[in-house]
């Protein structure tokens, strides 16, 4: 089997549903130390984005995102300097708006 990953990306509270208003906090955690990782992500107005100043407020390895909205939906994952990659996880936030049974 393939070797795992050098790094895990964890997710506070551990669900892929988040809903709006909700806080999240994304952390890297490498086996050895969490050096040099950043939490990326990709949504459907943005690629490959850093956490930081548009969203997100890094802390140590980890990002703190306060108030979720339906546009933070998307594909989150850490990336090294080096270019390696964690397995990444998929975060759905649904809009208050939608009601029903629609996906």
């Amino acid at each position: 089997p393939p070797p795992p990953p050098p790094v895990s990306l964890t997710v506070s509270p551990s669900s892929s549903q988040v809903f709006e208003g909700q806080s999240v906090s994304l952390s890297c955690e490498e086996d050895d130390s969490s050096a040099g990782w950043t939490l990326r992500r990709n949504t459907t107005r943005e690629t490959r984005t850093q956490c930081g100043p548009d969203w997100g407020r890094p802390a140590g390895p980890s990002c703190n995102i306060s108030f979720m909205l339906s546009r933070h939906s998307g594909v989150y994952w850490c990336e090294s300097r080096e270019g390696a990659t964690s397995t990444s996880i998929n975060i759905t936030v649904p809009g208050k708006t939608r009601l029903g049974g629609q996906d």
